[in-house]
């Protein structure tokens, strides 16, 4: 059966407290393109790029979650690709809806909720601020640095790069998770007395500085760190609603 689309973004806004989540102005959070108000089935999707769109109408949806929306590459006049992109949009009745922050942050369904969850960290709590709101969190590795390293690798499908100050076989203790573009909170991360931080995009002044410091540092990339959130949005549809969804996978190597 459809479910009214505004039904789901009222839910989706509710869930996620859309409108008290201070972003950046390109994220706008939230319903950023209508359908014909009917979702039968649904896509979810880190990136709002053509071929991502192009593959969720492709699979019959007519709704793509996304984390970082069709904005984000900045406000530009409505021609040449950004026309076809919007074009493609419409003509394939596809609705977006998007969440940033709003959903690296949200202790459930929030990437970094779900890194630590996955991870079987221990003791977990909020951690690492951003706009004033807890955006990454920390919690209790029982295994040695070595042993959280693969682990991190397992879980994210993929290579994890760094630096890693202490042996391998030191044990890992508390350690701090934000996914993404998180290596600018390493000076957060270090005057909190933490020794190890899990993040996303490879930061190249933030090897040297975390090396300087002492830490131990691992990039899970920003594109592999930020999959979970909109995987279990899809989920939370389907539980909800009763809706099909499909995951858009398109890396980006970042």
């Amino acid at each position: 059966m459809p479910v009214a689309l505004q039904e789901i973004v009222s839910f989706l806004n509710d869930t996620l407290r859309i409108g008290s989540i201070k972003d950046d102005p390109r994220a706008m959070n939230g319903l950023q393109v209508e359908n014909d108000g009917l979702v039968n089935r649904v896509a979810a999707a880190v990136d709002g790029s053509s071929k991502t769109i192009e593959a969720a109408i492709e699979a019959g949806a007519d709704l793509l979650l996304l984390h970082h929306g069709i904005f984000w590459s900045g406000m530009t006049p409505v021609a040449g690709w950004w026309k076809k992109k919007l074009e493609m949009l419409l003509h394939g009745g596809l609705a977006v809806y998007s969440a940033h922050l709003p959903l690296d942050l949200h202790p459930v369904l929030g990437n970094n909720a779900l890194i630590a969850k996955y991870l079987s960290l221990e003791d977990i709590a909020p951690e690492i601020h951003c706009h004033g709101e807890p955006i990454g969190c920390a919690g209790f590795f029982p295994g040695t640095l070595g042993e959280l390293k693969a682990e991190f690798s397992r879980i994210l499908k993929g290579p994890v790069g760094g630096v890693m100050s202490d042996a391998p076989n030191t044990p890992a203790g508390r350690v701090a998770v934000c996914s993404g573009a998180g290596a600018d909170e390493i000076y957060q991360i270090h005057a909190k007395g933490y020794r190890t931080y899990l993040t996303g995009e490879v930061c190249h002044w933030a090897f040297g500085t975390a090396e300087d410091m002492g830490m131990n540092l691992f990039f899970g990339g920003h594109y592999g760190t930020e999959t979970f959130g909109v995987r279990e949005l899809g989920r939370l549809l389907e539980e909800r609603f009763g809706l099909p969804w499909v995951f858009i996978h398109h890396p980006t190597g970042a």
